[in-house]
């Protein structure tokens, strides 16, 4: 069970004087991790009681499919029996030696980059801290924890819990009242956690739980950088101007017991901005002495600065920006480094009236951008089987397709840095939703306040990324309460999310980021009072058209459009045994999640189209011509209509799992016919201003 060997001499250290050297870090990634069930429904098999190995990052279903208790749910019907584990409270168990170098600083901190979700923490049998959001990392102060367990027996028993998610959100509905949902998917309205674990009408049931990012010990004295933010307010071809906003959390001490007090000795900042490869000009270096505040900006200004532009419309440079904080007493030891790679670009959402209603227009470095893109939903069914090099290949796949924004869809969770980092060095823009996604979300505690820290959290986290061009506050929540009946089903004064999307969202843009614009909802035609889907203002997603009866249509910025085709032939042979490849199989029928089945997605479009598969290659074949024909003349439809439509964004590029569903590129990677049919009508020119 020992996670590390105790160091020599361990008992007999006593604690030395903070040193205002860097941070130590000691990950706990690699120790012994076991999980086992703590509460479990009758169905559960007997053995889940007892210890299992565990693999962190991670989650307990692929814990549980490594100990040969589940298959994999994306494989035939295995979903049907998992369904057990989403019932089910969990423990996770690690037990670890402190490395002695922590010991030299003034605070020790348990982080955890992830935690899904709703999580109690404990230390030694002490109860130390709990969890209750996937969507941001957590950081604890366990230094008094530490401290005990050295007066002890040297190491640490960490405990974690997780309670069912299932259990929580039906206690949640219990405790406020019912709200509407869309699907017969379970109310996940009440957990801060990826809407489509409970299911989507192109993904299985699949409410894991678990520690699904990092875990580390880390100790530091005087002071850390919490987040920097590098914001760009000015690029033009002449000058760009810079300011590197610096947030600076202090380390407790006995003479300043709250971690927001400033210790009394001054701190230092500087930083360096050094031009991309290529560039012969020199780095230029900005500093800042005796801070003692919690904030700190520095500000650069770079003359003929290399903008970034979007795919097509010119190059990406990227300069290097590091940030070090230092001890005015101890000038040359850091106390904290951040680095990252920065785009020179201004961005706009130009929403000016027109002749036809109201403009949807990003603009990039003043310059009108026509978006042609896709949806980007969560790329397997368990985010630690992402790796970034995969993320990069689907980036990749999204720029080879002529592609030149991704929008980062609210039913899932927020990327890897290593997406945002491709999207970087692609050009390709990057729509990011925060996470609501048709539903009606509760607006009381502790759902505000959680909400609100994970959007400061990620706003900052993603403020150095050129690519990321959009802030909206979700996905179908306006539509859902102004046109599917639902406002007429909450009680009265019954909350409903307004004042998320309305109010805090924005509050905290304009705070932490005013550089980037943002849109409450998607669709949103630009007040609650107005029609969602009117198609002179705003975005639309157009699913009340389909193939020539797109052209019917006269939309501002179509932000969602697609056509259903079933995976590649050679994903769904090895998801499925031959006999169910078969024309309306059960084991077809079970990969099909969308409103109407088969009947709907398929056989009525066959109809119109004078098509009549007999056998299931035929039948696979016309699927896959249907969603390209769909697919291109929507495409080019989007085109013609510019200036007038400034955006086209295919539902959706990625999957999941094996499915029938709206996908571009099937879950194994693998492009459908229609991948190549956008490809090709993403690479015409988009016709110049008429007028």
């Amino acid at each position: 069970m020992l996670g590390y060997p105790p160091p020599r001499g361990f008992r007999n250290i006593r604690r030395l004087p903070s040193m205002n050297g860097p941070p130590v870090a000691q990950s706990l990634d690699a120790a012994a991790w076991s999980v086992r069930a703590i509460a479990s429904p009758p169905d559960a098999p007997r053995r889940v009681r007892r210890w299992l190995p565990a693999v962190v990052p991670g989650c307990v279903h692929l814990d549980l499919m490594r100990a040969g208790i589940i298959g994999d749910p994306a494989v035939g019907f295995n979903e049907r029996d998992q369904f057990w584990v989403g019932h089910t409270d969990w423990e996770y168990r690690a037990v670890v030696y402190p490395n002695l170098k922590l010991l030299e600083h003034q605070q020790i901190d348990l982080v955890c980059d992830g935690l899904d979700t709703i999580a109690s923490i404990s230390i030694g049998g002490v109860p130390a801290a709990d969890a209750a959001n996937m969507f941001h990392p957590h950081r604890f102060d366990i230094t008094h924890v530490i401290a005990r367990a050295r007066a002890r027996a040297n190491l640490l028993d960490l405990r974690i819990r997780f309670r069912s998610p299932v259990a929580h959100i039906r206690s949640e509905e219990a405790r406020l009242g019912s709200r509407p949902v869309n699907g017969d998917w379970d109310p996940y309205i009440f957990i801060r956690k990826a809407a489509c674990n409970f299911g989507w009408d192109w993904g299985p049931k699949v409410p894991t739980v678990g520690i699904w990012k990092s875990i580390r010990l880390e100790a530091w004295s005087h002071a850390r950088i919490v987040n920097v933010r590098p914001l760009v307010t000015r690029a033009d071809a002449g000058r760009a101007e810079v300011e590197v906003h610096v947030d600076i959390q202090h380390a407790r001490t006995a003479s300043t017991p709250s971690p927001l007090a400033p210790d009394p000795a001054p701190l230092s900042l500087d930083a360096v901005l050094r031009p991309p490869k290529g560039r012969l000009t020199p780095a230029l270096r900005v500093s800042q002495s005796t801070t003692t505040e919690q904030h700190a900006i520095l500000r650069f200004t770079v003359p003929r600065p290399a903008r970034w532009w979007p795919r097509g419309y010119g190059k990406q440079p990227l300069y290097s920006l590091r940030v070090n904080l230092r001890s005015a007493l101890h000038p040359r030891r850091t106390l904290g480094t951040f680095q990252s790679r920065l785009g020179l670009r201004t961005v706009r959402l130009n929403t000016e009236p027109d002749t036809a209603g109201s403009r949807f227009q990003l603009e990039i470095n003043g310059r009108p951008i026509f978006c042609k893109g896709a949806n980007w939903i969560p790329d397997d069914l368990f985010p630690a089987r992402v790796t970034p090099s995969r993320l990069r290949r689907r980036v990749q796949q999204a720029a080879l397709a002529n592609m030149n924004m991704l929008r980062v869809w609210g039913g899932g969770y927020y990327e890897h840095d290593a997406f945002y980092a491709a999207c970087d060095r692609a050009g390709i823009l990057v729509w990011q939703d925060f996470m609501f996604a048709c539903a009606m979300y509760p607006e009381e505690q502790p759902y505000p306040q959680l909400i609100e820290a994970e959007a400061r959290h990620q706003v900052a986290r993603l403020s150095s990324h050129p690519s990321v061009v959009l802030w909206c506050g979700g996905n179908e929540c306006v539509w859902g309460w102004q046109r599917w009946g639902w406002k007429q089903r909450l009680s009265p004064g019954q909350t409903w999310g307004r004042n998320y999307y309305i109010d805090m969202l924005p509050m905290v843009l304009r705070e932490l980021d005013p550089t980037r614009p943002y849109w409450p909802n998607s669709p949103w035609s630009g007040s609650l009072d107005h029609d969602v889907l009117d198609e002179h203002h705003g975005d639309r997603h157009t699913w009340d058209a389909a193939f020539e009866d797109y052209r019917n249509t006269r939309p501002r910025f179509l932000s969602e459009v697609g056509h259903q085709a079933p995976a590649t032939l050679r994903t769904l042979r090895g998801a499925i045994a031959p006999a169910g490849l078969a024309i309306n199989s059960p084991e077809l029928q079970h990969r099909q999640r969308a409103t109407g089945g088969n009947a709907a997605m398929y056989d009525a479009h066959f109809a119109r189209h004078a098509l009549a598969p007999h056998s299931f290659l035929d039948w696979h074949r016309a699927a896959q011509e249907l969603q390209s024909r769909a697919m291109t003349i929507a495409c080019n439809w989007s085109i013609d209509k510019s200036p007038g439509c400034a955006g086209i964004l295919i539902w959706q590029l990625n999957d999941c799992w094996p499915a029938l569903s709206w996908s571009l590129i099937d879950s194994a990677g693998r492009p459908k016919p229609a991948y190549f049919a956008v490809q090709k009508a993403f690479a015409r020119r988009i016709p110049r201003h008429r007028g």
